[in-house]
């Protein structure tokens, strides 16, 4: 690890006041034994154990759209690369690989364009592209996870596929089923019910407000938390045709001072 460290000259400072972990420069001029001098970039110095210290990949100081293609992916990366692409680009979504992504905390705020009907069709046209990896194809989102799930594998390879969301209270569990739910409604946007009854899709997507009505309530993350967990099973014909929807859901237990829901 010290011929890594010497090489790159910059480590991640542990338990830093401000952000968790922090990359800092390591001050070759000062040799305290078993320690490193580590400087961030405010200047201050911490003293980081030469056995507990971890080189710092560029790739992830300026932010990646996929974490598999950092050259050292562990805890410090992962949590400094997600947090410089929300910060400096308000991208909220980063995968790990097609079938994982990773979305930041709720941003509490409105990104252009982000569930526009534009962006809607572009990783409708585009859905075979949409896999974050290097070389060009649409940023992982919301909607090219729900069409991987959708075309790429329940159509292609004729099995039943399951999208797991998870997260702590507020996180957006229940603002992430809405949009992927309006993503395969819209896929069906070619498919015309007949006899000017109302379309399947739009029944699911209308059900979920009267759910939420029933059972949200306040947490201490989220004024408006769903408060049971939700099990969503979505029927398709072979051609992807939506057929019917049905929803369960399981009242959640309320953590010691905070409040989760899956």
């Amino acid at each position: 690890m010290e011929l890594i460290v010497k090489e790159a000259r910059k480590v991640w400072i542990p338990n830093h006041p401000t952000h968790g972990y922090r990359p800092g420069r390591v001050n070759d001029n000062e040799d305290n034994g078993d320690t490193l001098c580590v400087v961030d970039d405010e200047g201050t110095t911490f003293q980081v154990p030469k056995t507990e210290a971890l080189a710092v990949d560029p790739a992830c100081l300026t932010g990646v759209d996929d974490l598999l293609t950092l050259g050292d992916f562990n805890e410090p990366a992962l949590l400094h690369n997600i947090r410089v692409r929300y910060e400096e680009d308000d991208k909220i979504y980063t995968g790990i690989g097609m079938p994982i992504l990773i979305s930041v905390t709720n941003p509490y705020q409105n990104i252009p364009g982000l569930y526009s009907p534009e962006t809607m069709r572009q990783y409708k046209r585009f859905a075979s592209k949409a896999a974050s990896q290097t070389g060009g194809g649409l940023p992982i989102h919301l909607y090219s996870v729900a069409d991987a799930a959708f075309r790429d594998a329940m159509l292609s390879e004729k099995a039943n596929q399951s999208i797991i969301i998870s997260g702590e209270s507020g996180a957006g569990k229940t603002e992430a089923t809405k949009r992927m739910l309006a993503y395969l409604a819209e896929l069906q946007s070619s498919k015309h019910e007949s006899g000017g009854r109302r379309s399947v899709e739009s029944q699911v997507l209308d059900a979920n407000p009267v759910l939420e009505a029933f059972g949200n309530a306040k947490t201490v993350r989220n004024d408006n938390s769903s408060r049971f967990g939700k099990f969503i099973e979505v029927e398709f014909d072979t051609s992807g045709k939506l057929l019917s929807a049905q929803t369960l859901g399981r009242p959640s237990r309320e953590a010691t001072g905070e409040g989760m829901g899956l």
